[in-house]
């Protein structure tokens, strides 16, 4: 009788953990570990890496920032989904013995594609990204990941007269997500809340945040970084810090408050990041 010949088996291990969901392990080469796996992502920006394959940077919603490669240069058929601004679910190998990423599909759910008509709405993605890219996804990219995806549909959806008030909302956001972001409903050394009226005695510390006339003149009257900040603006960035989206949405804004609230925003996000951020220099005052 002839004897059946047993053949190796080389995929030896398939699971499913709380972390990296529907993940499929498998041994790879030298008994590495390696998997494929999807997760929701945006592509921030593509590099060319060889002659004819490009590095992708991305946000993940698992990973927060990674690096994929992406194969076939352009006549691969991914590259026409593989685009900036363009976001859905990202289907990953990932090489367990060299920790490389390869993407094997991308199953676009949002193209933005009103970012390619107007400047205002490129620039503003842009700064998004420079920000997430300069702080780490802020040190949390469960919660970074949420915001940025949510900024950017937004962004797609609204005219460009919407999209600038959407802008501050965001940085405002994400002031709060680095853990830097001053409170604005009182004053950050005797806690009391700012009275109505207290236009022009209202300043903000970077070591301290929004103080009241009192303080900023008894306590620190030396600190270079001080500035005034209009009572309207203070009243406009209380209302939005503690409301869903939608009702942050509503809050109305005129524009000589918006003026004094984008100077003051672009401010403290750069001191938080500690450089000056070149989208800011680049826009040309556009944004």
């Amino acid at each position: 009788m002839q004897t059946e010949k047993v053949l190796p088996v080389l995929c030896c291990k398939s699971t499913f953990d709380t972390e990296h969901k529907n993940e499929v392990l498998f041994t790879g080469e030298r008994g590495a570990m390696s998997r494929t796996t999807h997760t929701q992502a945006i592509v921030f920006s593509l590099k060319p890496l060889g002659e004819n394959n490009s590095s992708v940077r991305l946000i993940t919603a698992t990973d927060g920032l990674i690096f994929a490669t992406l194969y076939g240069g352009p006549k691969s058929r991914l590259r026409p989904f593989v685009s900036p601004w363009n976001s859905g679910t990202l289907y990953l190998y990932v090489n367990g013995r060299t920790g490389t990423r390869k993407i094997t599909d991308f199953d676009v759910k949002s193209y933005h594609l009103s970012f390619r008509s107007s400047l205002y709405k490129t620039y503003a993605a842009s700064l998004a990204a420079e920000l997430v890219l300069q702080t780490n996804c802020a040190g949390n990219a469960p919660g970074c990941f949420p915001l940025v995806s949510g900024f950017l549909d937004g962004l797609d959806s609204v005219s460009v007269e919407q999209a600038r008030t959407g802008l501050l909302r965001f940085l405002w956001r994400y002031l709060a997500l680095l853990g830097v972001r001053p409170d604005a409903a009182c004053c950050a050394s005797c806690g009391k809340p700012f009275p109505s009226g207290a236009s022009g005695g209202i300043r903000v510390s970077l070591a301290d945040g929004f103080l009241c006339a009192a303080c900023a003149s008894s306590f620190h009257a030396h600190d270079s970084t001080m500035r005034a900040v209009p009572e309207t603006v203070i009243r406009y960035l209380a209302a939005i810090s503690h409301c869903a989206p939608a009702a942050a949405r509503a809050v109305p804004i005129d524009a000589d408050t918006e003026r004094h609230v984008r100077a003051l925003l672009f401010f403290l996000t750069e001191q938080a990041v500690g450089k000056p951020l070149k989208t800011l220099t680049l826009s040309g005052g556009i944004l």
